[in-house]
């Protein structure tokens, strides 16, 4: 699912018009491939009306790993279910607290609940609802700092697992209500965001405008005909391989919008969709 942001022509027309330098960066082919499968290449004349799609991708380096666990429990009566929970939960903010790590470097959400049976196939005289499961999610955030050595990231990694394993907690991919719900990041314990990505949102959009740009220049010559004015622009955002949800954090209750499995690199891809009238 992507989110979309329209942005007005004239705070554009500019950038479509004149020419600006794009900071480069060293990709594998592989990555090449990647991205030119992702961009919506496309271009269309009706009406007197040119339509060029193009995409742009900037590169940041995370700056916070999110560990991503689970604490969940199951019972025929939902307040058992809750007070399981809430029981894993006190334990689980003791087992930080034992590894010096304060209330403000991890988060536990709220509460969700699931139905068990419910859907499946009864035999005459079964109720559907056999019980409850009670969820919560768990994030431990690591700086930075902690990112800069990967020995000391995995140890360090391991040792807060091992913690709250202890405690109860599974990883947020497994079981039936999994709070890992980011495509791309299956079986990963720990993603990675960047915590104020603007200046990369920007930079692969100005990268797609300018795609559009020469593809619209390109097109023009080839069909003898002479641009006259800009229509439209519309632009959306895509995060490499792994998708955010409607502009909001995959993950319950954090703010941030890209992720990534990499810890060295983070994708932000953003296409650019333009319209220009021509004679």
């Amino acid at each position: 699912m992507t989110f979309y942001r329209y942005l007005p022509a004239a705070i554009l027309a500019s950038s479509l018009i004149a020419t600006s330098s794009i900071p480069s960066h060293a990709q594998a082919q592989g990555q090449q491939e990647g991205r030119q499968a992702r961009d919506a290449d496309s271009q269309s004349v009706e009406n007197h009306v040119i339509t060029v799609s193009r995409g742009g991708d900037a590169y940041a380096k995370p700056d916070l790993g999110i560990l991503v666990m689970s604490i969940q429990s199951a019972s025929p009566i939902a307040d058992e279910a809750v007070s399981q929970n809430a029981d894993k939960a006190q334990a689980v903010e003791s087992a930080l607290a034992g590894l010096g790590i304060a209330p403000a470097d991890y988060k536990i959400t709220s509460v969700t609940f699931a139905q068990m049976g419910a859907g499946m196939p009864r035999f005459p005289g079964q109720a559907e609802i056999t019980g409850y499961t009670a969820t919560q999610d768990i994030y431990v955030f690591f700086e930075a700092a902690d990112l800069s050595d990967v020995a000391l990231l995995t140890k360090k990694t391991a040792s807060v697992i091992e913690a709250l394993r202890k405690a109860g907690a599974v990883p947020a991919n497994s079981g039936p209500q999994s709070g890992l719900g980011i495509p791309g990041a299956q079986g990963a314990l720990i993603i990675y965001t960047i915590k104020d990505p603007t200046p990369y949102e920007h930079q692969a959009l100005q990268m797609a405008i300018a795609r559009v740009r020469d593809a619209v220049q390109d097109l023009a010559t080839g069909l003898g005909v002479q641009i006259t004015g800009l229509r439209n622009v519309e632009s959306n955002y895509l995060s490499g391989s792994i998708i955010p949800k409607g502009g909001s954090s995959p993950l319950v209750g954090l703010e941030y919008r890209w992720f990534s499995t990499k810890s060295d690199e983070l994708d932000i891809h953003a296409n650019a969709t333009v319209q220009y009238d021509f004679k």
